[in-house]
């Protein structure tokens, strides 16, 4: 069912810097640039591996007037990336020349912060990025580029009811509130029991969701059925033209999409020009005339 992490959404204040910072700091390929379908007045920014491979996708809302985040109770704190094996000293030494402030940083890994404060941790794992997945633009050679995403903290007001929906609804295995997809136990969903009772709120270098991936539609339906047998609150789901989405409201509050691993982003561009122009799906063409306006009269 649940095959590992699909991607995830996050907010940036300034695209222009989230690109420069996503692409050529971090040597991630920009394979779409879009709308957010629930908001079309917003770009929407997705970053990956040259295929844009499920897995590998950090996306960005740009929203330039948003406010500070504020965590609290429920919220999703930091996502950790993959990199190969003895690659992190060219990490150390290429976040340090470029003044990207550190968490933390030590043998086990390194903790920092992009643009917009969102915490970042890179771990090293006994794999390398496959030589058609690597990117090309950059000057990161293959060797120590960004895998995909490893694991996702969350902290949650409910600890128990949510580990509930990762078991029960989602299907993955828990153990010591670390969630697995039960073919992928290397990625993980760690789950933290918040401490405080005041409402976290969305802002500047939050993550508003995370997906998860599935092979086929078939298998939203089946989470779907288990979700409303769970009583779970389900938002939508939807057909966003490069997968199809499941959007349900865990226990504690925080989105949780399902997301398809087909069609993919080479929808509607070639595999080559990804992320070179402003894409739209098939269903939104007829609106791109006052999408793009309204997204040039947002930027004035």
């Amino acid at each position: 069912m649940i095959t590992g992490f699909h991607h995830l959404t996050a907010i940036t204040k300034d695209a222009k810097k989230n690109k420069f910072f996503y692409t050529e700091i971090l040597g991630l390929r920009l394979v779409k640039q879009t709308v957010n379908q629930d908001n079309l007045t917003d770009p929407h920014l997705f970053y990956g591996d040259y295929h844009g491979t499920p897995g590998t996708i950090l996306t960005f809302f740009e929203l330039p007037r948003v406010g500070q985040r504020h965590e609290e109770n429920s919220f999703i704190h930091e996502v950790i990336l993959k990199i190969p094996r003895g690659s992190l000293p060219f990490w150390n030494k290429r976040l340090t020349e470029r003044a990207i402030p550190f968490v933390e940083n030590d043998e086990a890994g390194s903790t920092f912060l992009d643009p917009d404060g969102m915490k970042i941790s890179l771990i090293e794992v006994s794999e390398v990025i496959s030589p058609d997945q690597a990117t090309r633009h950059s000057e990161v050679p293959a060797e120590h580029q960004i895998i995909g995403i490893q694991g996702i903290h969350y902290t949650v007001s409910n600890l128990k009811k949510t580990e509930d929906f990762f078991r029960d609804v989602l299907g993955m295995k828990l153990q010591d509130h670390v969630a697995h997809p039960l073919s992928s136990r290397d990625e993980e969903s760690r789950l933290i029991q918040s401490v405080s009772l005041k409402p976290s709120r969305l802002g500047k270098g939050a993550i508003d969701h995370i997906a998860y991936s599935v092979p086929e539609r078939k298998d939203l339906d089946s989470i779907l059925d288990k979700a409303k047998e769970k009583e779970i609150t389900v938002e939508k789901i939807i057909d966003r033209g490069y997968f199809q989405s499941l959007y349900l409201r865990e226990p504690s509050g925080l989105r949780i999409e399902i997301a398809t691993e087909q069609p993919g982003f080479t929808l509607d561009e070639t595999l080559e020009n990804l992320g070179e122009a402003f894409a739209l799906p098939d269903f939104l063409e007829p609106k791109r005339n006052a999408i793009e306006s309204n997204i040039l009269k947002r930027k004035k």
